[in-house]
């Protein structure tokens, strides 16, 4: 197996490296470098890429100490932990704390360094999953780096799935604050009822169940970041509260009458229109001020096309065989480039992590792209609209012959308009080759991403075409 993503390996030299793990390390693709753990700085500038730091317990006093030392690093690495044989309490310390993966003294197998591969890779590739080669995303970037240096509150308005997060933390990295904490909190996902508590925390006995006191996000983020997305989703209430946190840098916990000081940097998401949320009286606009110091505009995919193929080779590392080989055939290609992406990267993600499952890990082709349904009544406009033209065409001739067809024959007409046919001819053909190789209807649905629910749905608008639907395989 090749080092297909180019990690680089430090080695904490107190680890003694014979020729049996130099072998297993070799047949995985990795060299060690092995350093004094302790003097790391001084080849700091000489490390480049994604970094793999394997380290022993032996060479600090405790794990929190590791932790302090991790945090201290000035470059981002993947850390694999060494714990002695018969420490598996040691072991399981390590994971609460954060470690990433463990490695037991003996156990340096092929299987379990090429599973530190796979992690290390995903892992390290994740700080990167914004892809900046499209020119409207290079443009982003310069602005995030700005924005982020300069410590000014700011809001990121863009749709569901943009990569609203992964720029925050970037903003996050580019500051002064970037040793500090950051702290992600999904608004739309805070209870009503225990929104305050969470945000600011409580006191013992602030409520029914509250037998000791809890700190909130804020003071988690102290020091730090507080990313606060899909803020408008906050309720009016929270919304006074956190106004006041930000305007006088300290906040109230529920059932205190003591006030703390906090430092901690805000930046917000929304896929929202705000200021149109001000006006229904859903959102208060002096939050809105606070919040929105720096207003960055977020494109959706569509926006930045030349993005799509770079994420592509992100999202096949990340879902596809360790060996690397799984390709995107150029017409699947043109396909993914085509399409409008309304549900953005995470859209994307869905669909090759589809193609990657129907593929068995091989070459991915149209036969394998499967895309998320319509949502939104605009689309639902369009499959009536095409469905009408359908229907206009059977009456003229222009498609006799398409009832009683196999779906794996129907390929669709590309005329001007014909994109979402395509799409939807190149859905039945899926559906159709799945249902003939499943056992059940319930396996199928298993293995196409989607709920049975959804199935029928498809295979009733497969019917309504006069498709012909398999039966299922025989047993």
């Amino acid at each position: 197996m090749s080092n297909q993503h180019d990690l680089t390996l430090l080695w904490d030299n107190a680890i003694h490296l014979d020729e049996s793990i130099h072998a297993v390390l070799k047949s995985v693709g990795l060299s060690p470098l092995p350093i004094n753990i302790h003097s790391i700085d001084r080849i700091q500038s000489e490390i480049v890429g994604p970094t793999i730091l394997h380290i022993s317990t032996e060479s600090f006093a405790s794990l929190e100490a590791i932790s302090s030392y991790l945090r201290n690093l000035e470059f981002e690495t993947f850390t694999v932990l060494r714990i002695p044989q018969h420490q598996f309490d040691l072991g399981i310390e390590a994971v609460r704390c954060g470690f990433e993966e463990i490695i037991v003294e003996g156990m340096d197998s092929q299987k379990n360094w090429e599973r530190v591969i796979g992690k290390a890779a995903t892992a390290l590739l994740k700080q990167d999953s914004y892809v900046f080669v499209d020119e409207t995303s290079q443009h982003l970037l310069a602005l995030i780096e700005k924005v982020g240096a300069s410590e000014v509150n700011a809001l990121m308005n863009g749709p569901t799935g943009s990569g609203k997060e992964v720029l925050a933390r970037l903003a996050h990295d580019f500051s002064p604050r970037q040793r500090g904490p950051f702290v992600p909190v999904n608004c739309a996902a805070l209870p009503e009822t225990l929104a305050e508590s969470l945000l600011f925390g409580h006191a013992k006995g602030a409520f029914t169940g509250a037998t000791k006191s809890t700190v909130g996000f804020f003071e988690q983020a102290e020091g730090g970041t507080l990313f606060l997305d899909e803020v408008g989703e906050l309720p009016l209430q929270v919304q006074a509260k956190l106004l006041r946190a930000i305007q006088e840098r300290e906040i109230t916990p529920v059932g205190s009458a003591e006030t703390k000081s906090i430092d901690v940097r805000i930046l917000a998401a929304t896929n929202r229109d705000l200021r149109q949320a001000i006006r229904q009286g859903n959102f208060r606009e002096d939050l809105y001020f606070r919040i929105s110091t720096f207003r960055i505009n977020v494109p959706g995919l569509k926006e930045r096309p030349d993005d799509i193929l770079p994420l592509c080779n992100y999202f096949l590392i990340k879902y596809g065989r360790s060996n690397g080989e799984t390709q995107i055939a150029p017409d699947a290609l043109g396909e993914l480039l085509s399409y409008e992406w309304p549900g953005n990267v995470r859209e994307l993600e869905n669909v090759i992590q589809r193609a990657v499952v129907l593929s068995g890990g091989e070459s991915i082709n149209t036969q394998h792209l499967f895309f998320d349904e319509p949502i939104y009544d605009e689309q639902e406009t369009r499959m009536s609209s095409y469905q009408e033209r359908t229907s206009s065409m059977n009456h003229h001739g222009a498609w006799e012959g398409i009832s009683g067809r196999q779906a794996g024959d129907f390929s669709g007409e590309r005329s001007r308009e014909g994109l979402h046919s395509a799409m939807e001819a190149n859905e039945f053909r899926v559906i159709s080759e799945t249902l003939r190789n499943a056992r059940t209807r319930k396996e199928a649905a298993a293995l196409l991403g989607i709920s049975e629910r959804t199935l029928r749905y498809k295979v009733s608008r497969m019917k309504d075409r006069g498709i012909d639907v398999p039966k299922r395989r025989s047993a």
